[in-house]
């Protein structure tokens, strides 16, 4: 809900749907908003700037639970394998405009601060969508 109330605007404008599984909206955290509520805005908006940027034909973003853990995942273009690798590294952009290289730094830094974790998803079971898909691991999280 609290993404969808974020992008509102970029939903409707851009005709991008952000949608979550019933297991992503049924799982729970006793965690500081603070800590995770950037990291969703932070995926989300780089899904949508990728999706904008190539101009996907039926643009999604979705919000899914495998293996209990939180899968945030686009239908866009997908990331180059030559760059995975350094997805989190400060300063690595692929923008060509408004990229400053610390959004996923600031994903993976936030989320350590609370013993938690963020991947860039290689494993076919947490490939959602076809473009980029991001495991992200909540030490303490209910999924029942």
């Amino acid at each position: 809900n609290y993404l969808q109330g974020f992008f509102d605007a970029v939903m409707r404008n851009r005709k991008i749907k952000i949608y979550a599984s019933d297991a992503f909206k049924r799982f729970s955290i006793n965690e500081q908003p603070s800590r995770l509520l950037p990291v969703f805005i932070n995926l989300v908006n780089n899904s949508v700037y990728w999706l904008v940027t190539s101009h996907t034909r039926d643009p999604e973003v979705f919000l899914s639970v495998e293996d209990q853990k939180i899968i945030v995942s686009d239908n866009g273009p997908g990331i180059d394998p030559v760059d995975q690798e350094s997805l989190f590294k400060m300063f690595f952009t692929r923008k060509s405009s408004g990229g400053r290289g610390i959004g996923l730094y600031l994903c993976r830094i936030n989320l350590m601060a609370g013993g938690h974790s963020i991947h860039f998803a290689t494993d076919r079971k947490f490939r959602k969508l076809d473009g980029a898909n991001f495991v992200i691991e909540l030490k303490g999280a209910n999924f029942d």
